[in-house]
């Protein structure tokens, strides 16, 4: 428990390392400064500093960036806009800077205006920086606040566009960062003695780290005895499917900024994704409320930190009778003398107060959560069904059915994209969707079909032809043609219907035994998996059997050298036992792992299911786990981002 405790003490510490690289920005910044923020930068740097620690630096006034209007600037003044990585963000800027810096005639070795990007400043900024003439007039920066701690266990860098770049795009310039961000947690913590990767975007991050050198020598042990880093792609079902627990729906339901979701009466991700028709007929009460926020952090909210990661169900009961509970001890106040009633006042009663507060938020967002699932239970067997891949003619009509009678923009889509994972869906079926889609939400929206044909997501949509092409639709694939998710979901039992739960530890029926809890006993995340086989394996032969058949596996042992699963154990079979291996030069087998301790990354954002479900194997294996992505994401953000992009 304490090294647990100086761990976390550690991953606490990258706000002081955050806080030095921004003041090693504005301090070399000379002059009287205002910092103009993007808004969607203003929420995760509160986790970095406060604006009394920004004016201590220097910074007299703080305003919100407005893209449509520029900021008039005194002639002692330096105005400091800081903006997401995004071209498009850079080039609204450059143009709402050109006619201001045009109609001043500046002392270029004065830099009135500065441009921070956040993570990183790319070369070609440099090159549209001369084009728009502000070249010598504008000084750009960067700056990465590299992982953002949001609760025990949980950290994000809180770059919401890596995922479209990387998978729809197929842009890796953030990944850089990604690496210079790892490079730093390594520093502080020390490098594994093993690096579990899966996917194309973990081995080039890996290669990124490997190229910026050895890492300094440290007095001090390692915190982690291994890394897992896995694309976001090698996992769709864990974003796709709709989790059970607390956490997770508070994400499907409301907005997240930067550990925070708001709690808003009048709207929320759902009812705002509605077709316009439904919206109206699924009016919330009590719309004319103030929306609240409400922070994910177990220290600061132990309402939300007892529940986190509890069936909803078990959490909303729990809630309610808290509610009940709270109300009966404040009507003690009532038979009190009065004496007692100071005392009470005095010392316990803001106490409940302030509990009181909280309870009643989270019961407001759980209801809220309530009435916007609808039929949950028909939804999670729907679910259960694409994963099992059960009636596929009956999946597609239901899909089909939801779209018109829910008209959900993003969820219907994710419930075929689902599909398309688990058991395929043929070009012909997807002609038919994407016309009721278009007929239903506007046929604006055929480009994004292409989008999630891009991330793998959906099959290419193809011209249609008039020839009949229902064939398909109406025969079910035959039972041993498998996908290869079903393959490698039968390998490594992910779905509690093909065997047993983690690592072949507990049985599907004893829910509360097993991490597929997350999603109602119908699948364990494959991190989770992954986390329980690491942990679990005491010889590299061990761990070759339960993942040589996976194809991407890669191994990166701490010399640096990269391997698979199966050529390591075939190594070390070679090598002589014990103490001999040891003089004559060859490697000892890292297994079983010394340091219990797991460092998680998932490349293209993480969400709670797979947050809990390591929660779960941690707590089950006595270990430490600590997950980490570029950002945290519910299965409707993931195919939001095919809109935005």
């Amino acid at each position: 428990m304490i090294m647990e405790l100086t761990l976390e003490k550690k991953l606490q510490g990258f706000q002081l390392v955050a806080q030095e690289k921004l003041q090693a920005i504005l301090c070399s910044i000379p002059g009287k400064k205002e910092l103009i923020l993007e808004p969607a930068l203003i929420k995760p740097l509160e986790h970095v500093c406060t604006a009394s620690w920004l004016k201590l630096k220097g910074i007299q006034r703080i305003y919100k960036h407005d893209a449509k209007q520029s900021l008039p600037r005194a002639a002692d003044e330096v105005h400091i806009y800081m903006i997401r990585s995004l071209l498009g963000t850079y080039q609204t800027l450059l143009r709402q800077l050109q006619p201001l810096a045009m109609v001043e005639t500046p002392d270029v070795s004065l830099k009135m205006y500065h441009i921070i990007c956040v993570p990183s400043c790319y070369t070609y900024y440099q090159t549209l920086l001369e084009q728009a003439g502000l070249w010598g007039l504008v000084q750009l920066h960067h700056y990465n606040w590299d992982l953002i701690y949001f609760d025990q266990g949980v950290l994000s860098m809180e770059l919401p566009n890596l995922y479209e770049c990387l998978y729809l795009q197929g842009d890796s310039s953030p990944l850089p960062a990604v690496a210079q961000s790892l490079r730093l947690l390594q520093m502080i913590c020390g490098p594994p003695a093993v690096i579990l990767s899966f996917g194309s975007h973990s081995a080039q991050l890996l290669q990124m780290l490997q190229a910026l050198g050895k890492l300094p020598e440290s007095s001090s042990p390692p915190d982690y005895g291994g890394w897992l880093i896995i694309d976001r792609d090698k996992d769709y079902p864990s974003s796709l499917l709709t989790p059970a627990i607390y956490a997770g729906l508070l994400l499907e339901v409301f907005q997240q900024r930067a550990g925070e979701i708001v709690v808003d009466n009048s709207k929320n991700k759902i009812s705002s994704q509605r077709v316009e028709l439904l919206q109206s007929k699924q009016s919330s009460k009590g719309a004319s409320s103030k929306p609240i926020s409400v922070r994910l952090n177990s220290a600061s909210d132990e309402i939300y930190g007892d529940n986190r990661y509890k069936h909803f169900a078990q959490a909303s009961s729990w809630i309610r009778a808290q509610v009940k509970a709270l109300g009966l001890e404040l009507q003690k106040l009532n038979d009190m003398q009065l004496e007692e009633m100071h005392d009470y006042v005095a010392r316990k009663l803001p106490k409940l107060t302030e509990l009181k507060a909280k309870v009643l938020r989270h019961l407001n967002a759980s209801e809220i959560v309530i009435q916007m699932l609808g039929n949950f239970r028909r939804l999670q067997a729907l679910e259960e069904d694409i994963l099992n891949n059960v009636s596929r003619k009956r999946l597609l009509g239901e899909i089909d059915e939801l779209l018109t009678t829910d008209g959900q923009r993003y969820n219907t889509l994710r419930l075929l994209c689902l599909l398309h994972h688990c058991a395929g869906v043929a070009p012909e079926e997807l002609q038919i969707f994407a016309r009721n889609y278009c007929n239903m939400f506007g046929h604006r929206e055929l480009g994004v079909f292409q989008q999630l044909a891009q991330a793998g997501l959906l099959p290419q949509l193809l011209p249609e032809k008039k020839a009949p092409t229902k064939l398909l639709a109406n025969l079910p694939l035959p039972k041993f043609q498998q996908t290869e998710f079903q393959a490698n979901a039968n390998r490594l039992k992910l779905l509690t219907s093909c065997g047993d739960g983690p690592d072949g530890a507990a049985s599907s029926k004893e829910v509360q035994s097993c991490p597929s809890f997350v999603f109602n006993g119908t699948y364990i995340p494959l991190v989770a998996q992954l986390c329980s086989i690491l942990l679990r394996a005491n010889t590299a032969e061990e761990l070759s059997t339960k993942l040589a058949m996976i194809e991407g596996m890669q191994l990166h042992l701490d010399s640096s050298r990269q391997t698979t699963p199966k050529a390591y154990a075939a190594q070390q079979k070679t090598q002589p036992p014990g103490p001999a291996a040891a003089s004559s030069g060859a490697e000892a087998d890292v297994f079983p792992l010394r340091l219990r301790n797991l460092f998680v990354f998932v490349v293209g954002g993480a969400n709670y299911a797979e947050i809990a479900a390591c929660d779960f194997i941690s707590k089950l294996t006595g270990a430490h786990i600590t997950v980490a992505s570029d950002s945290l994401m519910a299965g409707s953000d993931l195919i939001a981002a095919a809109f935005s992009n």
